[in-house]
């Protein structure tokens, strides 16, 4: 199964803060931080592309045998 990034929200000492895990289904995030901090999943985030992977989107496939 793939590997998803949830949004949670941490209540850490120092307050609350907004980051992400990655998880299968979402079941096991709030164990992984327990009994330390509340944690509260706030959902499925979008992937989104590194600016490197973008720019590869957009160059056009090279023709090997045009090469030759």
């Amino acid at each position: 199964m793939k590997q998803v990034k949830w949004e949670i929200e941490l209540n850490v000492p120092k307050g609350k803060i907004k980051t992400f895990v990655y998880s299968e289904d979402g079941t096991n995030i709030v164990d992984r931080f327990k009994p330390e901090y509340q944690c509260k999943v706030l959902g499925v985030m979008k992937e989104e592309k590194t600016e490197s992977e973008k720019l590869q989107d957009e160059l056009e496939p090279i023709d090997e045998k045009e090469k030759k």
